[in-house]
This record gives structure tokens, sequence and C-alpha cells, in this order.
């Protein structure tokens, strides 16, 4: 209780005024980007359901059909009715290859790189990925900063928690600590 009481009082010391919290914003404002692209895809796998690797002959199988599909998709075939026949992603296979938006580091590296390279509306050349030949298709891409007043809650808990450890790591410097291991496993017993 001492500690929590401790916290609160410091936390309340800071006087944290939107001045101070619309600085942190403005000298920060990476950390409020907010850089999404919406995607289909049409996946031709190269892996079988748990994950090993098809034979030689299937994964050129694959690699054959696949540029069959991607010259169709982008001599404007509807995208969507081709990942719904094509597609061996089943899940989003069945929605028209729809992804929906997704940020960096939720995608494997490969198709993330292409995704995020992409403008809405362009169809990628194939990506090969672990699991097997993409075909990407950008329909939507954000790139903002989030606006002051969505993150202001946010920020001022950063500016407690980060000043709050910087002060207990200033008091820990400061002071020494005795471990007195007998009365440590005394009180464990």
């Amino acid at each position: 209780m001492i500690i929590s009481k401790y916290k609160e009082n410091y936390i309340a010391s800071l006087e944290i005024n939107d001045e101070k919290l619309k600085d942190y914003y403005d000298n920060n404002k990476e950390e409020y980007k907010k850089e999404e692209v919406k995607a289909s895809h049409i996946l031709f796998k190269t892996v079988d359901d748990d994950m090993k690797p098809v034979s030689d002959e299937d994964k050129k199988a694959a690699k054959k059909k696949a540029e069959d599909i991607l010259v169709r998709a982008k001599n404007g075939e509807d995208f969507a009715s081709l990942a719904k026949e094509y597609s061996q992603d089943t899940v989003s296979g069945s929605n028209g290859g729809d992804l929906g938006y997704f940020g960096k580091g939720v995608m494997v590296p490969e198709f993330e790189k292409v995704a995020f390279e992409m403008k809405p509306g362009d169809i990628s050349d194939l990506v090969e990925s672990q699991f097997g030949y993409h075909i990407i298709k950008a329909i939507d891409k954000v790139n903002e900063i989030i606006p002051f007043e969505d993150v202001k809650n946010q920020i001022q808990v950063n500016i407690e928690t980060d000043s709050y450890k910087q002060k207990i790591e200033q008091l820990e410097k400061g002071t020494k600590i005795e471990k007195h291991e007998k009365n440590i496993k005394n009180i464990k017993e």
C-alpha cells in the first residue's frame, strides 16, 4: 500500500497538462503513425496441410497454374472471381481473396514487402513465400498520423509510466539494497 500511495503521489506531482501532452505527441509522431494495407490474394500452395513441401513436380504445376491465373488477372478478369475459383487459401478464397486491412509485421515478410510497395488497384507479379505462390491485389492503403485527440489519454499513461520507471531506477541507484537470504528463506517457509 505504501508503494501504491507513493506512485499515486508521484504521478500527481508530475502536473501533466495538455501542453506537455501535445509536446510529447509532436516529438514522437512516428509512434502514432498508422500504416495499413487492404489486400486480396490468390494462393497456389507449395506445401501440404502439415506444412511439408510438395514434390518438385507439384511445385512446378502450382507455379504454372499461378502464372496462367496471373495473366488473366492482369488482363482485367475479376480478381475476386478468380480467387474464389482458384485460391487454395480456403478462408480468404471464399471471400474473393479478401485479407482485410493489416499492418506491418502481420504477414510473412515476402508478402508484406510487396503489399506495402503497391498502390491501390495494382496486381503483383508472383510472390513466393513459405506457403506457395501468391498473386496480390492492393485494394486500399492507409498511411496517416493518428490525431492527437485520439491518443491523448495513451500519451498521458506513457508519460506517467516512463517518468515513474525513471524515478524508481534513480532511487535504486542511490540506495544500497541488501538481501538477507536467511530472512527471505524463513518468510517462504
